[in-house]
């Protein structure tokens, strides 16, 4: 959850930045500067957060084993910080007029102490790097996952962790689009195609025996 927030937030950043770069007149100014650096890591440190939520969410259904969640939490903190403090100063320095693919700049403090802060953010997101590999040592064969750890809705988390070779042995009644959910509870109301009352009210799902 927290990776997938970071990147939302880490993307929307590096989109909005990229209107500014769509617009000639500012791009005409911006161009091959440092603020184009910024913008293009911010995408692709967003990209970054989001496979991270991918790793987080589908891996115990690779492996069948969870992750620490305090390691994830301080692995996801340590990334978000370090790359929004890497990436900010870089903006700065676009607009201050810092040109990028240059080996040596002129001797500018205001440049060299937004250039250290770059170095210190890009640093902490080594050291999350580094928490993210322990944690999936310290974690090897330590919290098993179960089928579905998460009580998702969607068909991959209704087979086995890690799934068998040929995916299934069996699928549940698919009757809306929460299949999976709708097999854990019977009891509950679900949303099934075309299933309306009259007064606008939602029927329930088949009794648990027809899950049988």
């Amino acid at each position: 959850m927290l990776f997938a927030v970071g990147f939302v937030v880490t993307f929307l950043i590096g989109g909005l930045t990229g209107i500014y770069l769509a617009s000639p007149p500012l791009d005409f100014f911006t161009h091959d500067t440092y603020f184009v650096v910024a913008h293009f890591h911010s995408v692709v440190l967003a990209l970054v957060m989001g496979g991270m939520a991918g790793l987080y969410y589908w891996g115990p259904k690779i492996t069948g084993y969870l992750l620490d969640e305090r390691l994830g939490k301080i692995q996801f903190w340590t990334f978000f910080i370090g790359a929004n403090l890497m990436v900010m100063p870089q903006y700065v320095l676009g607009l201050e007029g810092m040109p990028r693919r240059v080996a040596t700049y002129i001797p500018n403090p205001e440049w060299a102490t937004l250039n250290r802060w770059a170095t210190v953010g890009a640093v902490i997101m080594g050291i999350s790097t580094i928490f993210f590999l322990f944690n999936v040592v310290y974690s090897w064969k330590r919290y098993p996952a179960g089928d579905n750890p998460w009580d998702a809705q969607t068909l991959e988390w209704f087979t086995s962790s890690p799934p068998p070779h040929h995916n299934y042995y069996a699928l549940p009644p698919i009757r809306s689009e929460r299949p999976t959910w709708d097999y854990h509870h019977p009891d509950a109301k679900s949303l099934a195609h075309g299933d309306h009352s009259p007064h606008g009210e939602l029927h329930g799902e088949a009794p648990p025996e027809a899950f049988a």
